[in-house]
């Protein structure tokens, strides 16, 4: 990570920014209206990266049995891998300390090809959505995943079969 980038949780002062952002993000994201993000901050783990206090992405995930959601991952074009690895870092050790075993990023199927390619060079692997296991599917029921690819990535060796 970039010694000047500064990965940490959004706050309510981050709400214009991240709107703002979302407009010209990779992958394109659509609109979305401050409202949207203010329900994010609020129901999800929300996260930026910025340098020299200017936003260059932000990511959204939640975990749920075990399994850490990011549905949202939007990068500055400028800064698509420094921003994009620091918050997949920032997540991924958030989501290792709830022993989530595996990070699922949702991605646009249409115009996320740097992102694709930052996620492969991450650890992240493609795969169906018939071929995850049968609870990550369940807690993917609770996410929009319509014309969605689905990047994943193991965080622990093992799955946890027994309840901790």
């Amino acid at each position: 990570m970039d010694q000047d980038m500064v990965v940490r949780r959004a706050g309510r002062q981050d709400v214009a920014g991240i709107a703002a952002l979302l407009k010209e993000a990779v992958p394109p994201q659509g609109p979305a209206a401050e409202n949207d993000v203010l329900e994010w901050l609020f129901s999800k783990g929300l996260v930026v990266a910025t340098e020299a206090d200017v936003l260059l992405g932000v990511a959204a995930w939640q975990a749920e049995n075990l399994v850490a959601v990011t549905d949202v991952l939007a990068l500055a074009p400028h800064s698509v891998a420094p921003a994009g690895a620091a918050l997949l870092d920032f997540i991924e050790a958030g989501a290792g300390s709830l022993m989530c075993e595996v990070n699922i990023v949702l991605l646009p199927a249409e115009g996320g090809s740097q992102v694709r390619a930052l996620l492969q060079q991450q650890g992240y692997e493609r795969q169906e959505f018939e071929s995850l296991h049968r609870i990550w599917r369940e807690v993917l029921g609770e996410f929009e995943v319509k014309d969605r690819e689905f990047l994943v990535k193991g965080l622990r060796e093992r799955m946890i079969m027994v309840p901790l």
